[in-house]
């Protein structure tokens, strides 16, 4: 937008105009037939209260010398028969320039209007020589001020384009021609063409979220509904009307106020509400630039004071924490203790916005600020409430990217980010996939040819806008008229290319799917296509093959998992609670905590996805505080809480409880809310949900009944427990109804009624242990053949041998590996001593002991 002269006058300061003023009326009464910086310096420095004279004063600037060397000009305005001449002195040269570099200081430093400090700037820049002589003689570095001048032109506001500083210099002596005491006697400015209305500090400092022009630029709020009445009905009652919303970065907390402000704009709010108007404060703007002390807090209470002036304004201030302390040193107050009074009174109608961490540091600590606001707490969304938000919004990113989203793609953002992406919060972190999606699609977009002329036009314009500001700085008028007539003709090309850019049909070359949302997550988290894109019910399909390879002997637990597993995954549980929970019950060394892990393993692709509790470090009352958090005002309080940090990291995940029945009865009641609402509440409030976690609780309790069989390799062990097939004999069934009748006793029916299941693991039998032994040798041989070239096979007396060796009625398979290990090792050592080794070796079990051949 242009700015004329009269416009640019507008933004004169009243202590500049009266400077002028003095200067003309100084130069009048010592009968000067011209206004020299001389007159302006004086002038200046007899404006109190302007930002100019203040710091002449902090450099103990003395007027005395500048009115001697006035004094000493020669009185020119007097004709030829010595009367004075009536009409007013005018600027000289020097003085034309001095005011035109003020105008461009200003520019230069965006502020959004010519003061006193541009002016003084401007006349120590004019090297005028009797400048200089005044400030040696008072003894003032011209650098010193200069330096002075230019930290408190670090300013925040904007200031008008200018094109035509000459003529703003026309229309100043054109005014001040007239009267010698016009702009002294009427500091308001006169009444000028096309003048604009005053800038406020809401003007500079926030903006205006209810505006038509901001609303253009705000995506629509899907759901939310209740939490929007609930500031609704905050916001319309009499005192403590200000509402705060509380939640996880990411969740939608602005996009709540943007909400509001987009209904208030539409009318869809109570009477009491209609013409309301919200503000959003840019905090980083209100705090930019504040050198001085005092002049945060300054800028804050008049954007108070605006806000209370109108029962209708209505100010947001996201990120409110920040603002908690700003401002404060010796002497000065910080903004709560600004904001306090006003919102105690109803004076101020303020919303405001924080993470739960942040307001429980800044905002709860401080009794008297937290109940002057409301609490609103907003929660993460569910997964299929941000699915109706993603299609909601997807048209804008459709828009925007010129792509076509499918429905299915939109599912999936909001599917894959809450499986795989941890540390961020639904719809955030779903719409950061879309949007990557889409914007991947777009680079491979090449521009259509109006587009490419489009784009053309717009780097030209550039060009030329940087031109004509080097042209200003320069104060090369001229150039600088000549390129603004060319942007002219570049904007009217523009406008013409968007006409037809407008009429022509926008042709979508790219369709985004679940597989283009599936790469992004694969190339930001490194995991594979396949394994992103695998269907759950595929996964179950052969999981169970694929357990039986890794848990030998326990087929008939495995079968059981299996069949809990997939009836969580037809949807026939509540969705509100864990996967699937289980108490693994049975003898040591069998296969429990193993099972666990082979699970996690294979579900999640990640072992990292087993979150593993000793619960014989749970074992004494005050051991909740582990879960939870530790109480407020005990040591840990503000620190990170390991087991529940884990679980927000991986929701997706195995949460194993390792011998349940060590730990005190107290943490065994927290399993209670796990398993029959899926959450834990910690100790600030906070909640972490396990509506996607597998609950296993491991116990050896019962473990006695098991030793009564003697199990053992021998004659009669093939018939014990359960054979290798998992078939159960009247004798198995009955011990493991006294196991479970053990585990009733034990542990309270409300955890035993809330598990989905309870496994009992048999004793491995000598064909089991058998079959460990063998896959344990084949790992070891896999990893001797790669790091020694060596390949070794075991024949089956060797492999019974080890079976018998490592079994344990105590620890089960436990000693396997250590068994296996000291027989290789040893074994593996004499033949790398050996200067001929061979390829190929045989275990075998000899008198003397094993050996390879």
């Amino acid at each position: 937008m242009s700015t004329n002269p009269n416009q640019l006058l507008d933004r004169f300061s009243t202590h500049l105009r009266n400077v002028i003023a003095k200067a003309l009326t100084l130069a009048n009464s010592l009968e000067h037939n011209e206004v020299s910086p001389l007159h302006l310096l004086l002038s200046l420095s007899e404006e109190k209260g302007s930002v100019g004279a203040e710091v002449l004063v902090r450099f103990n600037f003395n007027q005395k010398h500048t009115l001697h060397l006035l004094s000493e000009k020669p009185q020119l305005r007097r004709n030829k028969g010595g009367i004075a001449i009536a009409n007013l002195p005018e600027l000289d040269a020097k003085a034309k320039q001095t005011v035109e570099r003020a105008i461009l200081i200003a520019y230069e430093n965006s502020h959004n209007h010519i003061g006193t400090e541009h002016l003084l700037f401007a006349i120590i820049a004019s090297r005028d020589e009797n400048i200089e002589i005044v400030f040696k003689q008072n003894k003032i570095s011209l650098t010193d001020v200069s330096a002075q001048l230019k930290e408190i032109f670090q300013s925040t506001s904007r200031f008008p384009e200018i094109e035509d500083v000459s003529g703003v210099m026309e229309h100043l002596e054109e005014i001040i021609g007239k009267d010698s005491g016009a702009l002294q006697n009427n500091p308001t400015p006169a009444p000028l063409k096309n003048k604009k209305t005053q800038i406020t500090a809401l003007d500079i400092f926030t903006n205006n979220l209810t505006d038509k022009n901001a609303q253009k630029n705000i995506d629509p709020v899907i759901g939310r509904g209740n939490e929007i009445e609930r500031v609704i009905h905050i916001l319309s009652r009499r005192t403590k009307n200000n509402p705060v919303l509380v939640g996880e970065p990411g969740v939608g907390k602005t996009a709540i106020v943007e909400g509001l402000a987009k209904r208030i704009s539409e009318g869809r709010v109570p009477d009491i509400l209609k013409n309301k108007k919200i503000f959003a404060l840019d905090v980083t703007l209100l705090l930019a630039g504040t050198i001085y002390r005092g002049e945060f807090e300054a800028r804050l209470k008049q954007i108070m004071d605006e806000i209370a002036k109108s029962s209708d304004y209505i100010l947001f201030i996201d990120e409110l924490h920040n603002i908690i302390g700003a401002g404060s040193s010796q002497g000065a107050m910080d903004a709560a203790n600004i904001l306090k009074p006003a919102l105690a009174r109803g004076n101020l109608r303020c919303i405001g916005a924080t993470t739960i961490d942040e307001h429980k540091k800044y905002i709860a600590s401080d009794p008297a600020l937290e109940r002057r606001f409301q609490s609103v707490i907003i929660d993460e969304p569910t997964e299929d409430d941000a699915k109706a938000i993603m299609r909601g919004v997807k048209k804008y990113y459709e828009d925007f990217h010129n792509v076509k989203i499918s429905d299915d793609a939109a599912d999936a953002a909001v599917e894959l980010s809450a499986r795989y992406i941890h540390d961020n919060f639904l719809p955030d972190k779903a719409i950061d996939l879309l949007d990557e999606a889409c914007a991947a699609a777009r680079t491979k977009q090449k521009y259509t040819p109006i587009e490419a002329q489009r784009q053309k036009c717009l780097a030209l314009k550039e060009q030329c806008e940087n031109l004509k500001i080097e042209a200003i700085k320069k104060e090369q008028l001229d150039i600088a008229l000549e390129l603004k007539a060319k942007l002219k003709e570049i904007e009217n090309q523009l406008n013409i290319i968007n006409q037809k850019a407008a009429k022509t049909k926008k042709t979508v070359s790219s369709k985004i799917t679940r597989q283009d949302i599936a790469g992004v997550l694969e190339r930001r988290m490194n995991i594979g296509l396949e394994t992103i894109l695998a269907d759950e019910w595929k996964k179950l399909a052969d999981l169970s093959d694929r357990l039986k390879k890794q848990i030998i002997g326990q087929d008939e637990v495995i079968k059981s998992t299996i069949k809990h597993l997939r009836q969580s995954y037809l949807g026939l549980r509540d969705r509100k609670k864990p996967i699937a929970s289980f108490l693994f019950a049975g003898p040591s060394g069998v296969g429990k905590t193993e099972l666990a892990k082979v699970l996690a393993r294979e579900l999640y692709h990640d072992e990292k996805s087993l979150v593993k509790l000793d619960m014989s470090e749970f074992s004494e009352p005050h051991s909740t505080a582990k879960l939870l958090g530790s109480p407020a005002g005990y040591i840990g309080h503000k620190d990170r809480n390991r087991f529940l940090e884990d679980i927000k990291q991986k929701p997706y995940c195995v949460v194993l409880f390792d011998e349940i029945d060590k730990a005190h009865r107290d943490v065994v009641k927290l399993l209670l809310q796990i398993l029959d609402e899926g959450q834990l509440t910690d100790s600030s409030g906070k909640k972490t949900h396990f509506n996607h976690a597998i609950i296993i609780l491991t116990t050896n309790l019962g473990s006695e009944f098991f030793k009564s069989a003697g199990i053992g390799f021998g004659p009669s062990s093939s018939r014990l427990g359960r054979d290798y097939a998992g078939q159960a004999d009247d004798s198995t069934k009955n011990r493991d109804q006294t196991v479970m009748n053990k585990l009733k006793d034990e542990f309270s029916p409300a955890l035993i009624n809330r598990l989905d299941s309870i496994e009992i693991f048999s004793p491995l039998t000598e064909s089991a242990i058998a079959k460990i032994v063998e896959a344990n040798l084949r790992q070891v041989n896999e990893q001797l053949e790669k790091n020694q070239q060596l390949n070794i096979k075991s024949d089956q007396t060797a492999i019974a041998s080890l079976a018998s060796e490592s079994f344990s009625e105590e620890f089960g398979a436990r000693q396997v590996d250590k068994v296996i290990r000291d027989v290789m090792q040893e074994l593996v050592v004499k033949i790398m001593e050996k200067e001929k080794k061979k390829k190929n070796y045989i275990l075998k079990k000899e008198k003397a002991g094993y050996s390879l051949r």
